[in-house]
């Protein structure tokens, strides 16, 4: 009798050791042909946390054809800014001082949460899918979807599914670059515009 438990037990401990159904993939031909959201209404709220600054808030943002806009603001409206981007133009207007315009939406996204990404590769990412042209490793879930995601020194981890439409998108989003880069983001919607 003590066998069998101990043979049940050490069966159930190697269970729990490895997600069951994770399958990992390092191609695009072995990704599932959903493509990014590009066209979009997201909300959510937001975290990121640098050696430098912890950002905490929400998250509204719009892109349609050409133009997107971000307004991001802090517990209580307060450290409130907006990113609009108009074809190669990209501004950045906070309500403490006067629009900064740069030709690169990563400095400005740096500027106002303190991490380095570029929104078109954001936009892959929390589509739950790795941005084309970078080399990358997926773990996909049984239902073919990717639950975890090495790239650009990222890991990132995503929970949650919800439907949209015919699509099938992360509600949570967790992201790392070692121990001093943390970004997370609950979804509350996605629309098409």
């Amino acid at each position: 009798m003590m066998r069998r438990l101990l043979l049940g037990l050490g069966l159930v401990l190697m269970g729990c050791a490895a997600p069951v159904g994770l399958k990992t993939v390092d191609s695009y031909q072995s990704l599932p042909t959903a493509e990014p959201a590009m066209q979009f209404r997201l909300t959510g709220r937001i975290s990121a946390k640098t050696p430098e600054r912890i950002f905490s808030g929400t998250l509204s943002w719009t892109r349609v054809a050409a133009e997107e806009t971000l307004l991001l603001s802090g517990p209580l409206g307060q450290g409130a800014a907006e990113i609009r981007r108009q074809g190669d133009h990209v501004m950045l207007k906070t309500a403490a001082g006067d629009p900064v315009v740069e030709d690169s939406d990563e400095r400005l996204l740096e500027r106002v949460i303190g991490l380095h990404l570029p929104l078109d590769g954001l936009v892959w990412w929390l589509s739950g899918l790795p941005r084309p042209g970078v080399e990358f490793k997926a773990g996909l879930d049984r239902d073919g979807r990717v639950e975890r995601l090495d790239q650009d020194g990222w890991h990132i981890e995503y929970s949650q599914f919800r439907r949209y439409g015919e699509t099938w998108r992360p509600g949570r989003i967790f992201a790392n670059r070692g121990d001093a880069l943390e970004f997370r983001f609950a979804v509350d919607s996605w629309e098409a515009p």
